[in-house]
């Protein structure tokens, strides 16, 4: 809306005559609008690519993080704001130049109060166009405490996704009747992985992707204006048969007296009876026969997304030897063939083929293709096409499960998340319920010949475009723009090919480097917006067919060679009838047995560029955080008090259970000092903020705020540095404090000067109430032992850190493991409950952090069964 408004000022340039016209300054119109413009055009890049990954979360993650993305796409309205107003004074200013210009400025305060009223008015307005449903999710997270307490809590987190109706991955595994509990784990999973992710990052990924796909569609657009605007002159000036381009089609068309439509069998029907009365005056009088009916007009290429012009890259694909005659191609065109050209005509499978509709089809053909050649390639070409790239999607996966014993430990988990994810037997359903040609069929050489280099070309199309997006389909909608237009039936195969083909590649990387997680959900991703496009289109199909058919599942069964046939209906995954491993190539020209692979072979075949397809890059070494330049002798003289490293224990509530732990703390002040600078770290994460402080009465406040790692939330931390005792008193707080203040996360903890290698000798405040001097002395003691047997490497000290991570790595795996309902499960019993506790309050942070990513790394070991 705020775009629009901006929009709008620029139609005011109407009343400019010529954008070279200098005013009394020298200036013209376009020299005082080209800077702002670069601005403008990047803000809307920017915002477009946020309401894109905005629009692509699903409903549920989009309402537990709906707080952070209301502020940030506020924050664009106020942007928009700000540049409507530049653009109106630069107008202003160029038409009065001279004049007094005092009234057109604004105060900075003014200003800046003016554009919080914009944010919060925007604010009001999301709260006004909420949904009901959104309400609803909303009060009922309100109520519970919060999105992490929904989240942890098993009951809740069930009734959270019933009220959200959201079945888009039930669509692709078949499963229509709510979710089980078994499922809540993994769901558990995507959805705090969503509110830990950085709204900052989120956006930052996305633009990548959005840039891409507005090129494509910038291309597409382009195109499309260029191939309709010959035709729309002579379409609204004539009449129906006179608007079909092709004269065959449309000598039959006014022939036959048909208007606007005719139903597809008849068209099909007539064109047969058309093409064998030429065929028989071509046998009875070869002499006299007129080869021109029949003989290949210049037509345009394809229309589709970033499709070069026929001069280039269509002339060199589909350049094929003219022949003297298609009486090849009349064979196919007969009674036994209906089906197919029906379909290839009749796109959107209502069985009437309109003007439009033939218009798409001849348009569509390669050039040089004759209309014969065209139709007798929909006849059979395109099931053979198809049962082509029906045995190389086959023989791809089988080759993916081969690799399966090849690949690294710390990829196993996720390499099998992949590979039995519901795409993969959703994918089979396809392959198994379509028909694959009698291959005798294509002993004709001609039909061979035109199927292979149409097959070829349009393989090659869409790998472009493929690359344009990084092999990234995010959404049905990116689908179909590298698709082009068309029924998803014609390139469906060739789409899947093409990516498990790319997806093979990085699991052969997975063989050598150790791979982000999340680096093959995003395959997987991919693999659900292509099979949502399927999903529509048999949506679409069943509505149609329902109108004309009683049998709807076996008019499917005829549709397409039957390829939709066994994903419509109650689909569900019986493992018996799992064709993946079973398949063999009917083919009997098909090459002989398979290579075993090898993992020498496969790192034979990886190349040093190889790494370059991965969207997150390998993760071969633990990624630490530097904290040396916030060490205080590494400061500044004099510095103020605050500045340094400063150590406590903190404790926040994860599921049942409050946990307690060791957090370090690290500030300094910036250049100008103002600014309070800093990063921090627990056991888990690490963090880097900045924030405010202040001299106070007996000390000094500060405050800072960051993302929460596990909310999602931006929180507040609040604290007082005192220099009687030189310690820190801080406290958290967000906007759930205000309904939860007893909660442990917001309860106020000490910081003190310790280091946070020694914090564990630190005396309790009990030991030091009954005797501060032996608590002292005892710490004393510990904490020179601890740095002499460093120093020395010591045996006990090395054993004594040996223990330590063994212990803690094994009993946070186990919790791990019950955490995220895997199986087999060990719970902790108390006692070790206690020890992990333990282990947590008193280890130094960075050590734990490193002990904790090693549990991970153990549980990304574990083989995954669906």
């Amino acid at each position: 809306m705020k775009m629009q408004e901006l929009m709008l000022v620029f139609f005011e340039l109407r009343h400019v005559r010529s954008s070279s016209d200098r005013a009394g300054d020298g200036m013209t119109i376009s020299e005082r609008l080209q800077s702002v413009m670069y601005q403008i055009a990047s803000d809307i890049k920017a915002c477009g690519s946020a309401c894109d990954a905005y629009l692509k979360k699903g409903f549920l993650m989009k309402t537990v993080k709906s707080g952070v993305y209301e502020n940030r796409l506020a924050e664009f309205c106020a942007v928009f704001d700000d540049h409507k107003k530049t653009v109106e004074l630069a107008m202003s200013v160029h038409v009065a130049v001279g004049m007094d210009t005092a009234n057109e400025k604004l105060d900075h305060q003014q200003d800046r109060l003016r554009s919080i009223e914009r944010k919060l008015d925007m604010i009001t307005l999301f709260r006004k166009l909420d949904t009901p449903r959104e309400k609803d999710i909303n009060k009922f997270i309100e109520s519970h405490g919060g999105a992490r307490a929904c989240i942890t809590n098993d009951e809740l987190l069930e009734e959270l996704i019933i009220k959200s109706g959201e079945l888009s991955v039930a669509r692709i595994s078949g499963k229509d009747n709510g979710r089980k509990s078994n499922d809540l784990p993994q769901i558990r999973k995507r959805l705090f992985k969503e509110l830990q992710e950085d709204i900052d990052d989120t956006f930052k990924r996305n633009m990548v992707l959005f840039e891409r796909k507005l090129e494509m569609q910038n291309k597409q657009l382009t195109d499309a204006l260029h191939q309709e605007s010959s035709n729309i002159i002579s379409t609204l000036l004539s009449g129906a048969h006179d608007r079909i381009i092709d004269p065959d089609l449309q000598k039959i068309w006014k022939d036959m007296g048909w208007k606007g439509s005719v139903k597809a069998r008849h068209f099909v029907l007539a064109l047969h009876d058309y093409y064998t009365d030429l065929l028989n005056r071509q046998t009875s009088h070869p002499g006299k026969f007129d080869r021109s009916s029949i003989s290949p007009l210049p037509s345009p290429a394809p229309r589709s997304p970033l499709s070069p012009t026929p001069s280039t890259a269509r002339s060199s694909s589909f350049s094929i030897k003219k022949r003297p005659d298609d009486r090849w191609a009349l064979a196919y065109i007969n009674a036994a063939y209906v089906q197919p050209i029906l379909e290839a005509v009749d796109d959107d499978g209502t069985g009437f083929v309109s003007v439009k509709e033939v218009n798409t089809f001849v348009e569509s053909r390669p050039e040089g293709w004759s209309l014969p050649t065209w139709i007798a390639f929909w006849a059979v070409g395109w099931q053979a096409s198809i049962s082509k790239y029906k045995s190389q999607i086959y023989s791809l996966i089988q080759t993916m499960f081969q690799i399966l014993e090849h690949v690294l430990p710390s990829n196993r988990r996720a390499i099998d998340e992949y590979l039995f994810h519901a795409s993969f037997w959703r994918i089979e359903l396809l392959l198994r319920s379509t028909r694959s040609i009698n291959f005798k069929i294509m002993s004709d050489p001609d039909l061979a010949r035109f199927t292979e280099s149409y097959s070829v070309a349009e393989e090659e199309r869409i790998d472009g475009n493929l690359k344009d997006v990084a092999y990234e389909l995010d959404t049905p909608a990116t689908v179909s723009l590298v698709t082009g237009e068309g029924r998803i039936e014609r390139y469906i195969f060739p789409l899947i090919y093409l990516l498990l083909k790319r997806h093979l590649e990085v699991l052969k990387l997975a063989c050598k480097h150790v791979l982000d997680t999340e680096e093959l959900a995003t395959l997987n991703e991919s693999l659900v917006s292509v099979l949502l496009t399927v999903d529509d289109r048999i949506q679409n199909l069943e509505a149609v067919f329902k109108q004309t058919h009683l049998d709807v599942q076996g008019r499917f069964g005829n549709f397409a060679f039957g390829l939709f046939q066994l994903s419509y209906g109650d689909i569900r995954r019986v493992p018996i009838q799992n064709t993946l491993g079973t398949w063999v190539d009917e083919d009997e020209n098909a090459t002989g047995q398979k290579e075993v692979l090898t993992l020498e072979s496969i790192k034979a075949g990886l190349q040093e560029s190889s790494c370059e397809i991965l969207k997150y890059g390998i993760q071969d070494a633990f990624h630490a955080t530097d904290y040396y330049e916030f060490e205080l002798h590494r400061l500044r003289a004099s510095p103020n008090p605050i500045q340094g490293t400063w150590t406590g224990h903190c404790s926040r509530r994860e599921g049942e259970e409050n946990v307690t732990f060791l957090v370090r703390v690290s500030f300094k002040l910036s250049f100008d000092r103002k600014t309070l600078l800093g990063k921090g770290e627990d056991y888990s994460s690490t963090f880097n903020f900045s924030g405010t402080t202040s001299r106070g009465k007996g000390g000094y406040d500060f405050t800072f705020a960051i993302t929460d790692d596990d909310g999602g939330l931006c929180r507040t931390c609040t604290g007082t540095l005192s220099l009687a005792t030189d310690t820190i008193t801080a406290t958290w707080s967000d906007r759930r404090k205000k309904d939860n203040p007893d909660e442990v996360d917001y309860q106020s903890f000490i910081l003190r000067r310790t280091p946070p290698f020694l914090y564990r000798y630190r005396y309790k405040q009990h030991e030091f109430s009954e005797d501060p001097v032996r608590a002292r002395w005892s710490f004393a003691c510990n904490a020179v032992l601890h740095q002499v047997q460093a120093k020395m490497w010591s045996r006990q000290f090395f054993e004594r850190r040996f223990n330590d991570r063994k212990r803690f790595v094994e009993l946070s795996v186990r919790d791990l493991v019950v955490s995220m309902g895997l199986t087999p499960q060990n719970p902790l019993s108390t006692a070790e409950k206690q020890e992990l506790d333990y282990l947590r309050r008193d280890l130094d942070p960075s050590e734990a952090r490193f002990y904790h990513a090693l549990a991970t790394f153990e549980i990304q070991k574990l083989p995954w069964h669906p």
